[in-house]
C-alpha cells in the first residue's frame, strides 16, 4: 500500500463513508416495504438482508425481496417491486438532503490531490442531483451509482483515468470486493459500518488498513 498522498485515483462509496447515511436508509427501507407488504416476518427478512448486505444496489435488493422472501403471485411481482423502489427513492432524496457528512470529511478529500470519484450502490441521477444540491460535487471529478454493479463502476474509473494506482474506501463487503476484483488497494472505513466485524475480518485476510477516523490518514 502507497502512502495516501501518493494516488492517481481515490474512489469512495457515499454511504457510511462520505454521509452517515447507512441508518437512515435502512429506516428508509424498512417504512417502504411496510406501507406496501402486511406482513412483519416478511418485511424483517427483507431489511435483514439489506442491512446484512448493505452497498448493493436497491434493484439489487428490491429483486432478492420479490425472489426469496416475499412469495408473491406471478402478476403481481413487476408492480410490487415498482412501488417498493419508488417508495424508497422518495424517502432517500429526503434523508440525502439532511445526512450528516462523515466526520474530517471535508479537511481529508481537500488534501488529497488525485482525481476523486463516487462509485455508490445509490441510484446515481439521484446520487448526482443531492450532491449538487448540497454543493459536495466539486469534490468530485464524477459521481457513478446504480443500477451498474460497484466492481464494474469500479472498472470503469480504472478505464477511464488509465490510473496506473488507486485506492477505494468503503464500508461494505461489496466495496471491498469491488477493490479487490479490480486489484486496486482498498481501505474500511468502520465508524458506521453495518457490518463491521465481517469487514474486518476480510480486510485482515487481504492485509487491508481499516480506520475509524479520517484523521488517521493525514
Amino acid at each position: 500500500m502507497h502512502l495516501i498522498a501518493d494516488y492517481d485515483v481515490y474512489i469512495f462509496d457515499c454511504d457510511g463513508v462520505i454521509l452517515d447515511s447507512n441508518q437512515l436508509k435502512i429506516d428508509a427501507m424498512h417504512n417502504a416495504l411496510s406501507a406496501i407488504v402486511t406482513d412483519t416476518t416478511q418485511v424483517k427478512a427483507c431489511v435483514d438482508y439489506f442491512r446484512d448486505n448493505f452497498g448493493r444496489s436497491r434493484f439489487h435488493h428490491v429483486d432478492i425481496f420479490i425472489e426469496q422472501f416475499l412469495l408473491l403471485d406471478k402478476n403481481k411481482t413487476a408492480e410490487t417491486k415498482q412501488s417498493i423502489l419508488d417508495a424508497y427513492s422518495m424517502q432517500c432524496k429526503s434523508l440525502y438532503l439532511q445526512a450528516e457528512l462523515t466526520p474530517g470529511f471535508i479537511d481529508f478529500i481537500t488534501q488529497l490531490k488525485g482525481k476523486k470519484f463516487i462509485a455508490s450502490g445509490s441510484e446515481q441521477q439521484e446520487l448526482r442531483d443531492v450532491f449538487n444540491a448540497r454543493g459536495l460535487d466539486s469534490y468530485f471529478d464524477e459521481i457513478y451509482g446504480s443500477p451498474t454493479k460497484k466492481s464494474d463502476l469500479v472498472a470503469n474509473i480504472l478505464d477511464i483515468t488509465k490510473a496506473s494506482n488507486a485506492i477505494m474506501f468503503g464500508d461494505a463487503v461489496s466495496d471491498l470486493e469491488a477493490a479487490n476484483i479490480n486489484n486496486i488497494d482498498f481501505i474500511g472505513y468502520l465508524p458506521f459500518s453495518n457490518v463491521k466485524e465481517k469487514l474486518v475480518s476480510l480486510a485482515d485476510k487481504r492485509s487491508y488498513k481499516v480506520i475509524e477516523q479520517w484523521s488517521e490518514l493525514l
